[in-house]
């Protein structure tokens, strides 16, 4: 069987045909008008024992009555019997059995559910056409809601709706003779209801905080734990301070203390008689850009570390010195060929490069590992210069080779240790080249590192390091081939061939030189570089922390 729902989408139409089922019944059009009495004996025999139908009624009520969100019954009146619809949802049905082939009046009644209360009422007229279920679905449109129990020109469901009750008259607040129902103003304090914190209320129309208490009642408008006595916005919970008295509540006054100085910049913004444009140390910077405005020595501080530039030693914090940093090592030409032997000869390598742009010596004295705990001031000695000798090194070119001079000093002979598998972990010198210099932040095929060990008479005596491009020509020798029993120090001369590096003269290039230091065997005891940031051991996976290095100009072999 077919749901109710479907049954009144299905049959909507029928009770407009049964209207007119009746109409035509009226004009005498029906079976009954013939007048023979025995046929009229004959059919109301008929009729007496005709089966009766049974009517599928089904109602929805208009959309208004439903929004009430009240419970409505329809109460239904046919032939004589009065009887209540079933709700299920937003549909109501009901069932009932009339005698076939004849015109009913039905009368419909919307009531609420609680006191019979008419909401609404409809009526119409169908007609039993055959045996079995006929289907009857009465659309919410002929529903009236008119009725007006308490006769005040308000309908029922216009009283519920604006919450008065409809069987009394409604009451005259403010005595103007125009119903409360009526009046738009029911307490006539000059505030329609509909903006009216209070509408019964003549004293009271607003309640900012909405704490129920009226403005005029309040002492605290906003609600914001400020009594209005005391808060310059007295109606915004936001606000409460105007330090300037120019309108514009601190929370939101870009200069609360009206000074000319926006607060983020002024250094008591609360002041006004404190701008930071005053120079409070009479170094020449006002206070508003001023590091250090008690200060007069200093006023700069680029890496933000509490120290000021003339006394910080790094100002961009990169663990390069500011004496050496952007400087460039700028290595000259020579027809004076070294002897790459392991011995220290000072003609050899007089003209050789020994210091940067800056006339930094080239020492190699920045402290990337410690192991031992030597050195552990991590703010004063991290490199050779607080000691009495400094390693270094030496370059030079002939436009075919790179000679490089690597002097360790401090390295008494019977510290030379070579008892590791790695390289590394021995003494040893290393040489980095970034070709292009572009300083990436990872090797590519232009970047290389070798080492050499001190002990160049072993099988591994020299190593490319992990990441390192293949290709590079080199030949070297320490001063362990002159065993020297009473040297102080380390000495290691190497060739580099260029072109094995594809190096010209006159392009900038990526440069470092380092060594490891092992002087009681196993693991090395510390690494030290010459440019690499202090406390730092990444220049072998990370060429952007090599120097910056060039070849100079070939000589004409005949100039002096």
């Amino acid at each position: 069987m077919k749901s109710r729902k479907q049954r009144f989408r299905k049959n909507t139409l029928w009770m407009a045909m049964a209207t007119s089922t009746l109409l035509l019944a009226g004009c005498g059009g029906g079976a009954g008008s013939d007048s023979n009495p025995e046929f009229d004996v004959r059919n109301t025999e008929a009729q007496i024992e005709a089966p009766r139908s049974t009517i599928g009624l089904t109602a929805t009520l208009p959309q208004r009555m439903m929004n009430l969100g009240i419970p409505v019954d329809i109460v239904v009146t046919v032939s004589g019997e009065t009887r209540t619809m079933s709700e299920s949802g937003d549909l109501y049905s009901l069932d009932i059995d009339l005698p076939l082939y004849s015109d009913y009046a039905l009368f419909l009644a919307a009531q609420r559910s609680s006191d019979g209360l008419l909401l609404g009422s409809a009526q119409t007229t169908l007609r039993t056409q055959g045996e079995g279920l006929m289907e009857f679905a009465i659309p919410p449109q002929i529903f009236s809601t008119d009725a007006d129990d308490d006769s005040d020109g308000f309908d029922n469901i216009s009283e519920i709706e604006r919450g008065s009750e409809p069987r009394l008259q409604t009451a005259d607040f403010d005595g103007d003779g125009i119903p409360n129902e009526s009046d738009s103003d029911d307490d006539n304090d000059g505030i329609v209801d509909s903006f009216d914190a209070f509408p019964l209320d003549a004293s009271e129309g607003v309640d900012t905080d909405g704490d129920g208490i009226g403005d005029n009642r309040d002492r605290d408008d906003d609600n914001d734990s400020i009594l209005d006595v005391d808060d310059k916005f007295p109606l915004d919970a936001n606000e409460s301070l105007d330090l300037d008295l120019d309108g514009i509540g601190n929370s939101v006054d870009l200069d609360d203390d009206g000074d000319g100085t926006i607060d983020l910049e002024d250094p008591q913004p609360s002041n006004p008689n404190i701008t930071g444009n005053e120079d409070s140390d009479g170094d020449g910077f006002r206070d508003l850009e001023d590091a250090f405005p008690y200060n007069a020595n200093e006023h700069a501080d680029a890496d933000d570390d509490g120290i000021g530039d003339v006394a910080d030693t790094d100002d961009d914090n990169n663990g390069i010195p500011d004496v050496q940093d952007n400087a460039i090592a700028v290595i000259p030409f020579s027809n004076r060929i070294p002897s790459i032997d392991g011995a220290y000869g000072w003609w050899e390598w007089s003209d050789a490069g020994r210091s940067d742009s800056k006339g930094n010596y080239f020492n190699i004295n920045h402290l990337n590992i410690d192991n031992t705990g030597t050195f552990v001031d991590g703010a004063g000695s991290t490199d050779w210069r607080a000691l009495s000798n400094s390693s270094y090194w030496r370059a030079k070119h002939d436009g075919v080779n790179l000679y490089v001079l690597v002097v360790i000093k401090n390295e008494p002979f019977y510290e030379h240790i070579n008892d590791s598998t790695d390289v590394w972990h021995d003494d040893t010198a290393e040489l980095y080249f970034d070709i292009g210099n572009d300083k990436s932040t990872t090797y590519g095929p232009n970047d290389f590192q070798r080492l050499f060990r001190y002990a160049h008479n072993t099988s591994d005596n020299i190593y490319d390091a992990f990441n390192s491009a293949p290709g590079l020509e080199t030949h070297y020798r320490s001063s362990r081939a002159m065993e020297m029993a009473n040297q102080t120090q380390s000495i290691y001369e190497i060739k580099v061939t260029l072109s094995s590096l594809g190096l010209g003269t006159e392009e900038r290039f990526g440069f470092d030189v380092q060594y490891n230091d092992d002087d009681d065997g196993g693991d090395r005891d510390t690494k030290w570089s010459w440019f690499a940031p202090s406390f730092q051991d990444d220049s072998w996976k990370n060429p952007s922390l090599f120097g910056t290095a060039i070849l100079a100009p070939i000589r004409n072999n005949n100039a002096d």
